[in-house]
């Protein structure tokens, strides 16, 4: 969904450009918060009232996101990952070369000579690739097809055999036979799509029994680094026994990655939060407070190198919780209170001093462009107002006030969605391979439906979804049948329930306050978060450029 905007240019007398605005097509996105039931909610940007995710049967004790990923921790204690709201399929093509050397006789034979390439291998010949060994990563992937032959190269139409020539392997190759075509080379592709967009889907845990690790904390970011290719992601977690772990070869076109991958630190440390910033930085939380930061993080070096401390603000107070930005680390300790990291740039991710800041709150949350949301003490949620470049603390905590769309009763609507659900292999894959669990409503790939139907307790295979059979916390979330009659009657004159959030979650919305002002109902919040000065001075700047134009007009008409 797209709104468009105006794009404004204001000319002072000399005719030089004294404010140029540019408000582009804005894409909607999505403020994530978890209530204190372990569901989660979704405010857009286009909107005033919170909408509830699909119910599956899982409540989730954390979540980390960017735009159109979620990674988190389940009430079961598994990790999980949702891709959602893509807007095209996620495809890769398989590629396989069948090579061939003339032989004296005048034929063409897979015998090779000893210092050629393999017969079936890689473009470039180094490795060896046979269709029979190439397999699916993970059940969320599908063939799309079987093996087939490319019937074209370089706009060149081939013969139904496919075969292009060449002198020898490492030169150029040919569409058609020559007099000195020695080798032959032809190409065999097959595509697989990932098949759990817009569902939850088990990552492989460390061991077969997820138990004797699970992992506490993950955290997904890195999406903006300098130099990277496009689509790549960072995907950090934290065990229970306070081991760090990479997940290599995250992107968007293979979103659960390849495998875990243990980052060592110093002996002794044991970590309990961590999170990674969309320009690669990462912060580790230990438990006696002490931060770790990940340095020369890069998209050559993608793990970094080496690890460095950063001590808590203060001697009587632990780190407990923090939030990376792009240029800023905001953070909680143990008493409540809100730092801010100072001096951060991209030449120095540790920053240089800790700055208190006279509030408490319970969690907070930092965006790709450093604006800041928070959880209180009273579990509501909050925006820091007037953060920017200059005040990089901003001036004041803004509470958000969008209202929760009331969830209809279900019970007797026709099912006009398929539940799935995959079953949980009952033998141990590979690390690289992700669990084939779907936890989902059924719906399209082009959009994640945040009214679909919940499923029901007598229609729960819990055996589908963890082999620990845990489906987390309930709670009541769920109409009961005996009390429909009751609740439908009810439901146009019941105010909006309060809500109380256990975290808030911003990784995956740049907002811009033009655009999130609807989620501050009380009229004074409004105005004091869009009154600030550069909306001031843009304002008279209109106010005389409209009045330019009325004296031109009344000039051309006077002439006439």
């Amino acid at each position: 969904m797209y709104i468009s905007h105006t794009k404004v240019c204001i000319l002072d007398n000399s005719n030089t450009l004294s404010a140029y605005i540019i408000m582009n097509k804005e894409e909607q996105q999505y403020l994530l918060a978890i209530n204190n039931y372990g569901r989660i909610f979704t405010l857009s940007t286009f909107d005033d009232q919170w909408k509830p995710f699909p119910y599956v049967g899982m409540d989730l004790k954390h979540i980390s996101a960017i735009e159109n990923y979620i990674w988190s921790i389940g009430g079961d204690n598994q990790t999980y990952l949702l891709v959602h709201n893509l807007n095209e399929t996620i495809r890769i093509k398989e590629e396989v070369f069948e090579n061939e050397r003339w032989m004296p006789g005048g034929s063409f034979s897979k015998r090779l000579l000893p210092t050629d390439r393999y017969c079936w291998s890689s473009e470039n010949g180094k490795e060896e690739k046979l269709k029979e060994n190439i397999k699916l990563p993970s059940f969320v992937w599908q063939w799309e097809h079987e093996w087939k032959l490319e019937t074209t190269f370089e706009d060149t139409d081939l013969d139904d055999d496919g075969w292009t020539y060449a002198v020898e392997f490492c030169a150029k190759f040919y569409p058609f036979k020559r007099w000195n075509s020695c080798v032959r080379r032809r190409k065999w592709y097959r595509n697989r799509i990932y098949t759990g967009t817009n569902s939850w889907c088990i990552i492989s845990p460390l061991h077969k029994d997820f138990t004797q690790e699970p992992f506490i904390c993950v955290s997904v970011g890195g999406h903006k680094i300098a130099g990277a290719q496009f689509g790549v992601m960072m995907v950090w977690a934290v065990t229970a026994q306070g081991r760090i772990f990479y997940r290599k070869n995250v992107n968007k076109m293979w979103p659960e990655g390849s495998l875990w991958a243990c980052v060592s630190t110093k002996e002794g440390s044991e970590s309990r939060y961590i999170d990674c910033g969309p320009s690669g930085s990462v912060w580790v939380v230990l438990w006696n407070g002490i931060i770790l930061v990940r340095k020369e993080v890069s998209a050559k070096t993608p793990q970094g190198k080496e690890w460095i401390t950063v001590e808590s603000p203060e001697s009587d107070s632990k780190i407990t919780q923090l939030s990376v930005g792009f240029l800023s680390v905001w953070a909680i300790t143990n008493d409540s209170r809100v730092w801010y990291r100072n001096g951060i740039d991209e030449n120095l991710n540790e920053g240089t001093a800790w700055v208190k800041l006279n509030t408490f709150m319970f969690s907070v949350s930092v965006t790709p462009n450093d604006q800041v949301f928070s959880v209180g003490l009273d579990r509501h949620l909050y925006f820091r107002s007037e953060v920017s470049k200059n005040n990089p603390t901003g001036k004041k905590w803004v509470h958000i006030q969008a209202s929760i769309e009331n969830e209809q009763p279900k019970m007797y609507e026709k099912r006009h969605e398929k539940i799935e659900h995959w079953a949980v292999s009952s033998s141990f894959t590979e690390p690289s391979h992700s669990a084939p669990t779907r936890l989902t409503v059924n719906v399209s790939n082009n959009s994640l439906n945040l009214y679909a139907k919940e499923i029901k307790a007598s229609q729960r295979r819990v055996s589908a979804w963890s082999p620990k059979h845990s489906i987390g916390s309930l709670l009541g979330m769920e109409a009961k049948p005996d009390s429909f009659i009751e609740v439908q009657s009810n439901m146009m004159t019941q105010k909006p329930k309060t809500i109380f959030w256990s975290s808030v979650v911003a990784g995956s919305i740049d907002p811009d306050i033009c655009f999130i002002s609807q989620w501050f109902n009380s009229p004074k919040d409004k105005e004091n978060i869009l009154k600030t000065k550069w909306r001031q001075e843009i304002l008279e700047k209109l106010i005389e450029l409209k009045i330019q134009e009325k004296k031109i007009q009344n000039f051309y008409i006077s002439g006439l």
